[in-house]
Order: C-alpha cells, then sequence, then structure tokens
C-alpha cells in the first residue's frame, strides 16, 4: 500500500505547537511529509503518531460496509460525536487524535450529504466550523473509491486567500494522516517550477484561484479529468468580482460532472453564481439562517462614534488600555497598516505587534500568522481584509474595526475573527458621524445587534508631538505617511455605498494632521478626475450641499463654503439613466463634476506658464535702412532651407568623413607595423653581435697577430703549468675573451698600414 503523503509547497509553518509539514532550509523546495507504518517525527524530535495498519480484505469489507450505510437517514439532532456518523476507522481516529470529538451543527448536517455525493450549498455562522464539514466528506469519498497516487487529482479545494488555504491543508494532515492519499499546498509565492514536478502525484490539491490558474495554462502535467469533488470555500468571495475572470476560466477546464460543495459565512444567492459552478440539485443548508442574531452568541458588539483625526488617539488610546490582550485591527488599505505599524512600533506600546497586508512577501505573512496564532495574548494584529475571511486565529479577546467596512457582509467577516466555537469576544466598530446612521440600520436589517459606548476623555492619550518628531527625523516614514493618506481617501472615493462612504464630508486637513503631515497630500487621483471632466451640472446629482469640503486643486488645499457646488459624486451607468445598485462594481466608477465657480481662478502650475509664454523665434530681413523687408507672415522652415539638398549635403560628407576615418585608420596601423618592424630588426642585430662576440666555437682567430711577439712571454695558457707553482695568480692575470678581444683592436692602432686593411677586412667578413 502506498504511503500517506502531504506534499507542502510553502515553508514550515506551525499551529498550536505541531509541525504539520516539512520543507527544505532555502524554501523554494518542498519535501514529503511520510506518515508510515513506523512513528513519525516533527523537526523537534517529538512522536507524533503510527500509521494504522489494515490488509485488503478488512478495507474492503470496510468500504462495502460504508457504502451501504450511506443509505440510511440520520437524523442530524440525533447526532452526539462523529462515531455516529458512517466513517472509516482510520478517519475517527484521525478525528481523535486530532481533538475532535463533538460535531458543530454545520457538520451534523453536512457530513452525510456530502458522503452520499450531493451538492450543497452552506451557510453557518463564523466559527462554526465548517472546514471539518467538506474535508471529511473528501477523504471518505476517496477511501471508498480505493483511490490512490496513480488515479491522479481526486479532490479540489479552492479558497481565496493564502493563509486560509495554509489553514485548510494543516486540518487535513491532522485528520487525514492515516489515510493513502496525497495532499498538496498550491498558492502563490512560491516555486513555481518545482510545484510543476509534483503536480500529477496530488490527491487532493489546495490552492488560490490566481496560482490554479497559472498551472492550468502552463503545466501540461495538470490533470483533473478525473475529479470527483470541487469545493469553494468561502464562495461568495471566490465568485465576485475580483476572482470572476479566473473562476470562469478554472470551471472551463474542469469536469462538468462531480460533487460541488459550496461553503461560506454569507453565502451567495446569485442564480448567475451557481450556475457558473454548475451546480445540480443542490442540497442548501443554513442552520442559523432562523435565528435572531447572525452573529455568535458569545459575541459582544458595539460601536463607537469618533471624527477623522481623532481614529490615532483612540487606537493609540485602546492598545495602550489594553495591554494582556490578543487583539486584532482592521484597516481598509495595505499602506494604512504599513504606516501605522511603522509609528506604533516606534513609539513601543505595551502589547508586540504585527502586520499582515496581501503586499507582503509570502514567507513573512506565513511567519507572521503562525506567530500570532502561538501567542495567548500581549499581542496586537495590524491587517486588512485578507484575515477577515476564514481564518481560525485561536484565543482573540478583541477585533477593532478601524474603518468602516464595505458592507454588512465584510462586517460579519472581520467580526467572525473573535468568539469562535462558543468562545466569548468583543468587537468595536469604529465609525464617523456621518456613517452612523445608514450603517447602524444596515446591521439591523441584517439581523445583527450592536450598542453603542462612549469613549472616556480621561483615559485618551494624543501621540501626535511624537509622531511629528518621529516624522521630522525620518523622510521615508514621511512619505509613507503620506501614501497613506492618499490610499484611505482613494478607498472612500472608490466605495460603491455612497450612504456610508461620503467623501466631501471628510476633513482631510485634519486628519493629515492627525497622521503627523504638516501639509496636506496632493490627492491626484481627484485632480485627474476633475480635468477629464467639463464643467456640467449632472440631471440627478446625488448629493449637493458639500460643506466643508477640502481637495487638493494645485499646491494647497482650499476650502469651499456651503453654497459653492465644488463636486458631485455619481455613478457611471452607458446602458441607463437610472443608477443600479446590482450592477457589479467592476462597472463603476466615480466621476467628479465641477461647477463653474466665479469667485475663484484655476491655478496655474509654474511650468505651464513658463510653456504658454514661450515664443518661436522668426526669421525677419531688414534693408540698408532698417526696415523688414515683408510685412507678411513668416516664410517657412521648408521654404527658407532646402531639406533634399541638405539631406544630400549630409550623406556626401558621412561617406567623406568615413573615408577619412578609414585613411586614418589605414595609416595608423601601417606606422605601428613600421615600428614594430624597426624594433624587430634592431633586436636582431644586437642578438647577432652578441653572438659573434660571446662564442668562441665559430671564430676563427688564426688571422690574429701571435700575442708572444706583441707582449711577450707573460702570456701563460691555462691548460699549462704555472712557472714557480701558483697556478691561481697566474689564472687571475688571464683576461676574458671580450675583454681580449677588445684589448687587441686597441692595440691594432700600432699596426702597419697593410695589417690594419687586413684586420679590417677578416672583422668584416
Amino acid at each position: 500500500m502506498n504511503k500517506g503523503r502531504y506534499v507542502n509547497f510553502a515553508r514550515k509553518t506551525k499551529n498550536k505547537g505541531r509541525s504539520v509539514a516539512q520543507s527544505s532550509k532555502t524554501g523554494k523546495n518542498s519535501e514529503y511529509f511520510d506518515r508510515n507504518a513506523e512513528e513519525c517525527q516533527t523537526s523537534r524530535g517529538q512522536t507524533v503518531r503510527s500509521r494504522l495498519k489494515f490488509s485488503v480484505k478488512e478495507e474492503e469489507a470496510e468500504i462495502k460496509s460504508l457504502l451501504q450505510l450511506y443509505q440510511n437517514n440520520v437524523n442530524p439532532e440525533e447526532v452526539t460525536s462523529f462515531k455516529s456518523f458512517p466513517l472509516s476507522k482510520k478517519t475517527l481516529t484521525g478525528l481523535t487524535e486530532a481533538g475532535y470529538t463533538k460535531p458543530t451543527i454545520i457538520q451534523r448536517n453536512c457530513i452525510l450529504p456530502g458522503l452520499r455525493g450531493e451538492d450543497i450549498l452552506a451557510a453557518a455562522k463564523t466559527g462554526s466550523g465548517k472546514t471539518l464539514a467538506f474535508l471529511i466528506p473528501i477523504i471518505e469519498r476517496l477511501y471508498t473509491l480505493k483511490w490512490t497516487r496513480l488515479d491522479g487529482l481526486g479532490a479540489l479545494i479552492i479558497t481565496p486567500t493564502r493563509e486560509l488555504a495554509l489553514q485548510i491543508f494543516e486540518t487535513m494532515a491532522q485528520i487525514g494522516g492515516h489515510h493513502d492519499i496525497t495532499t498538496g499546498l498550491i498558492i502563490g509565492g512560491q516555486n513555481l517550477k518545482h510545484e510543476r514536478n509534483l503536480l500529477h502525484n496530488l490527491n487532493v490539491m489546495i490552492s488560490t484561484p490566481g496560482r490554479l490558474l497559472q498551472h492550468m495554462d502552463q503545466n501540461p502535467l495538470f490533470d483533473a479529468t478525473n475529479l470527483k469533488v470541487l469545493v469553494l470555500d468561502e464562495a461568495d468571495r471566490c465568485l465576485d468580482l475580483g476572482f470572476k475572470s479566473a473562476m470562469d476560466a478554472i470551471m472551463e477546464n474542469l469536469p462538468p460532472i462531480r460533487q460541488t460543495l459550496l461553503f461560506s459565512a454569507t453565502q451567495t444567492k446569485s442564480v448567475c453564481d451557481l450556475a457558473r459552478v454548475n451546480l445540480k440539485d443542490p442540497r442548501c443548508i443554513a442552520p442559523h439562517e432562523h435565528e435572531a442574531i447572525a452573529t455568535p452568541v458569545k459575541l459582544q458588539q458595539s460601536y463607537v462614534t469618533v471624527e477623522l483625526h481623532e481614529k490615532l488617539t483612540v487606537l493609540w488610546s485602546f492598545l495602550r488600555t489594553h495591554p494582556k490582550q490578543k487583539i486584532i485591527v482592521f484597516f481598509a488599505t495595505c499602506k494604512q497598516v504599513k504606516y501605522f505599524y511603522q509609528v506604533l512600533k516606534k513609539l513601543r506600546p505595551a502589547s508586540l505587534l504585527l502586520p499582515l497586508y496581501g503586499g507582503m512577501n509570502q514567507e513573512k505573512r506565513n511567519k507572521i500568522y503562525a506567530e500570532f496564532c502561538e501567542k495567548n495574548s500581549n499581542v496586537c494584529l495590524l491587517a486588512t481584509d485578507v484575515a477577515s475571511r476564514g481564518l481560525d486565529f485561536p484565543r482573540v479577546n478583541w477585533v477593532v474595526q478601524m474603518d468602516c467596512p464595505e458592507d454588512v457582509t465584510q462586517y460579519i467577516h472581520r467580526a467572525g475573527r473573535t468568539a469562535r466555537l462558543n468562545a466569548s469576544g468583543e468587537n468595536l466598530l469604529v465609525l464617523l458621524p456621518h456613517e452612523v446612521p445608514v450603517m447602524l440600520e444596515s446591521l439591523a436589517i441584517e439581523k445583527i445587534p450592536i450598542k453603542q459606548i462612549k469613549i472616556d476623555d480621561r483615559q485618551l492619550f494624543s501621540p501626535l508631538v511624537k509622531i511629528q518628531s518621529l516624522l521630522a527625523q525620518s523622510p521615508e516614514l514621511k512619505e509613507c505617511g503620506k501614501r497613506a493618506f492618499t490610499a484611505y481617501v482613494k478607498s472612500v472615493a472608490l466605495m460603491k455605498n455612497r450612504g456610508i462612504f461620503q467623501l466631501e464630508k471628510l476633513k482631510l486637513d485634519e486628519y493629515a494632521r492627525s497622521l503627523g503631515l504638516n501639509v496636506t497630500p496632493r490627492v491626484r487621483f481627484l485632480n485627474r478626475s476633475m480635468m477629464k471632466i467639463k464643467p456640467a451640472a449632472p440631471a440627478n446629482p446625488v448629493y449637493s450641499k458639500n460643506s466643508n469640503i477640502h481637495i487638493d486643486c494645485g499646491d494647497s488645499v482650499e476650502e469651499q463654503s456651503d453654497d459653492e457646488e465644488f463636486l458631485k459624486i455619481k455613478r457611471m451607468n452607458h446602458d441607463s439613466t437610472h443608477v443600479d445598485d446590482s450592477v457589479d462594481q467592476q462597472n463603476r466608477a466615480v466621476s467628479l463634476s465641477v461647477e463653474p465657480v466665479s469667485t475663484t481662478k484655476k491655478r496655474i502650475s509654474k511650468a505651464k506658464m513658463v510653456k504658454k509664454s514661450f515664443v518661436v523665434s522668426k526669421h525677419t530681413l531688414f534693408n540698408a535702412d532698417g526696415m523688414p523687408m515683408s510685412d507678411g507672415e513668416p516664410e517657412s522652415m521648408a521654404e527658407r532651407y532646402d531639406i533634399e539638398k541638405a539631406r544630400l549635403l549630409l550623406q556626401n560628407q558621412d561617406v567623406a568623413d568615413k573615408e577619412r576615418y578609414k585613411s586614418l585608420k589605414k595609416a595608423k596601423r601601417n606606422a605601428q607595423k613600421e615600428k614594430e618592424r624597426k624594433r624587430t630588426a634592431d633586436q636582431d642585430a644586437e642578438e647577432d653581435l652578441d653572438e659573434a662576440f660571446s662564442s668562441d666555437d665559430n671564430v676563427n682567430l688564426d688571422w690574429l697577430p701571435d700575442p708572444d711577439k706583441i707582449y711577450g712571454k707573460t702570456h701563460i695558457p691555462l691548460d699549462e703549468p704555472t712557472p714557480g707553482g701558483c697556478p691561481e695568480e697566474a689564472k687571475s692575470n688571464v683576461l676574458h675573451p671580450t675583454k681580449k678581444k677588445r684589448m687587441l683592436l686597441q692595440k691594432a692602432k700600432d699596426l702597419t698600414l697593410n695589417e690594419a686593411e687586413e684586420l679590417a677586412m677578416k672583422l668584416l667578413v
């Protein structure tokens, strides 16, 4: 039998002290996490568990029995434990070892229909255990089908965020470790080449839409023809505008005959969305639909009303007064999270600060996610909505929503990070004064109870002076604050719910100063929008009488009076004159119409003024009296210059320059060669002369006069015995051959004319 393996394409992560997957040291290549018959060891050497052993006959008998039990009806209300379901022994053992004993409401209603192969459309409160509701049917279906690695991909789980995919992978490793299936985690930010080589060995794939579509397009080993189960976790988010094109392309590559499971806390009810995933007679399961409260019962929800420029003071004071709590703070944009994290980190609050947003490196995101899960108290996570869906952060005490959520659905997902699985928790929603009426009405419609609380002014601590000092010392931090300001204004301008998000009521000057900025940054997004639209009054204006609007139209921010309608915000609808709230967000745009104002003058930048005053020089001819010869229009450039003649002249000059360059280069090369030749000749002559004077074997000295006649008997050959018995003294008197030759030539001056001529002829030979 094959060994159960878990392929993790992410780095090693830990959840609640348990190591669930192993990866290489570099993080680019991954390893298998084998659960064989022997004891499996974690990275710290601790024993996890041993794999159960069953014979082939025992497994076949168990599978046959389970298939028969699937047809029996089980009342969800009578289910008290997982043993009440027709589950295999391996699955029950994994659930027991992972600490799951009693199923939740959504699990009691979904597991049995999932085992039968029915399509499910499930909606339940946050923290109700939806992950096990689709993982258990996946494991059991592949087990009853006797699925192996050779059968390929059998189940596909798609999630909107990487952290949620990693959490599902960890849960799968806990409860499915005794089965002979291979599970893979495929998310962005990992080694794509390594994933390609292992993709064909996976039985269960957990992925995000973008990376899955990339493998479908680029990986020839990807094969989903045998797919049996498709799961969309947080289905409403997977099917919305952000993933619409990717999900449509993914569905085209999947077989039409399959089991489809859709799970979410706020389930989509759009017929178009359900048709896209090819649901066939789905079983709609919503156990909490008829309850009086749409959020967990033990979740205490409250809101506070503050001005925009007081938000940072409220956040700082909240962290100072709750030092021992585990807190999650949600912001609207990534740049806000980055700026507030850097500022609060330098101010050193009592709790540990951690940032989590979409633009971070995947390795860093995994590390922060694991670190926040391990902490029980004294930690604060600053995050965007990337952490609002599906993530099971244990023991979170507070969820603070510093920026108003886009809609009630987003509010539910944010608040659901606390009070999970019958635990208690608190949620605080920070609202601006003009956001309160519409937001409270929307929450009441969705059966969400919330109460107002007042802030004690004595407990507010303003860090503005310290922040201004930090920004004065760090230009990088100041630029980060400007980007956070601009990002927030853009997020408000692009929100579709204009009853809550009213750009004209934001006091941007005061908000900029609360961030530590002395000058309000320029909002180029609004400037470009205003310049593209001509001054015109809309037929049905959404808003009018904009009071105290602060929009940057130049180098400074100007205030407009109450009676001047400076900005009008409306939706663009090219198909109809009526505004339809059901139109896709992708087709909505923010347009700004500028009313003509007689009291204000449009400012022109210095560069435009210089460009406007620039005059092209004119060619004017004067006569002898100093008067211009022509009063008409100046002649054109074509009339003053013969373009063809100038072009031919340049071509000829170019040819002449090339010939001149070639000749100069050739002359230089010839001079170099001549110089090299002379140097070589001089070296050869010197070598010949040295050889002639240094070699005694090739020189015939018979023509020289007898030295005995010239110098007498004083010369003593070296090979003859020395008279007087002193050979050392005799050798010291012997001259070197070269010196001897020079001496002979010097003595040749005393020779006769005939002897000198004969000596010269000998030397010339």
